[in-house]
């Protein structure tokens, strides 16, 4: 069985869609709703009935620490459904498959214990600018609004003066980085769920993280203690994201011009449609999920 792990703020038509695509009878659906959307909107939801289930809400503005206390959530929720599940895959509202379910099925199936998660070491110049990215990890960020940027200035003047204010990452951890979205088996779950139990002070750390959804998970992982867990970390994310640039900071919609190469792709999903141009999503259905092989 798998779970399905969705973060979701708006557009609760394709949110339908999308788990409808998926739906199998062997998924289930844990729903995360930004706590700032009107929840009435995705009530449509109650027609996929116990598959889908709405997790606690937290507020998930782009580059905070809530995106990670929403897939924690999603997370606890898995786990607390006691259900045997294989494999955790994490999207957004806004992904589609471009494998239909028999493949997917088949491939979580040959995938066994393996996580299919995108990452690089720190600093990585190549990736991310400045320093290599490294300022995820050495620099204060308090969150995107003016009050908070001063915060986050006068923090890391102060801890250029005063070493114990200093960012240094959480118990000598290698810094590692990559794509939120991720594909994880149930060992990595449990794994990451008991880590951050054990050692709170490493969320605590994260919060002041500049987007650490695109850490916290990978450095949890990629430390580990546990050879057979890090041994089976395959690093792909298995999806099919568009940017247009190496600098980007949101990828581009995917639209119909796209299609060829969402049908050559060997990935799994692709982000991210906007949910008002269903032509790319029927042509979608037509020339990805209607191929068996």
């Amino acid at each position: 069985m798998k779970a399905y792990v969705i973060l979701a703020h708006k557009q609760p038509a394709q949110l339908s869609r999308l788990i409808r695509t998926l739906s199998d009878g062997d998924s289930l659906f844990f729903v995360h709703i930004d706590r700032r959307a009107d929840i009435k909107q995705f009530e449509s939801l109650a027609e996929f009935g116990d598959t889908v289930q709405f997790v606690p809400r937290v507020k998930t503005e782009w580059a905070s620490f809530g995106l990670v206390e929403a897939v924690l959530n999603g997370l606890r929720a898995v786990r607390r459904s006691d259900k045997p599940v294989s494999h955790v895959v994490l999207l957004s509202g806004q992904d589609y498959p471009i494998k239909n379910n028999e493949y997917i099925r088949r491939f979580m199936e040959q995938a066994g214990n393996q996580s299919f998660i995108e990452y690089f070491a720190l600093p990585n110049p190549a990736k991310w600018k400045p320093n290599g990215g490294l300022y995820r990890v050495n620099k204060y960020f308090m969150g995107l609004r003016t009050y908070q940027r001063y915060g986050a200035k006068a923090a890391n003047f102060l801890s250029a003066m005063l070493p114990f204010l200093q960012r240094k990452a959480y118990n000598g951890m290698k810094a590692y980085a990559g794509s939120m979205w991720w594909i994880i088996d149930h060992n990595a779950m449990n794994y990451i769920l008991d880590f951050v139990t054990r050692n709170p002070r490493y969320a605590a750390f994260h919060r002041f993280t500049f987007a650490a959804d695109e850490l916290f998970f990978h450095m949890i992982l990629l430390n580990a203690k546990n050879d057979k867990l890090a041994s089976v970390i395959v690093n792909t994310d298995k999806r099919f994201i568009k940017w247009s640039g190496k600098e980007a900071a949101h990828p581009e919609t995917i639209s119909r011009e796209d299609i060829q190469q969402l049908v050559e792709s060997d990935a799994l999903f692709a982000r991210k449609f906007d949910g008002a141009d269903t032509e790319v999503l029927d042509l979608v259905d037509k020339y990805c999920l209607a191929k068996t092989s």
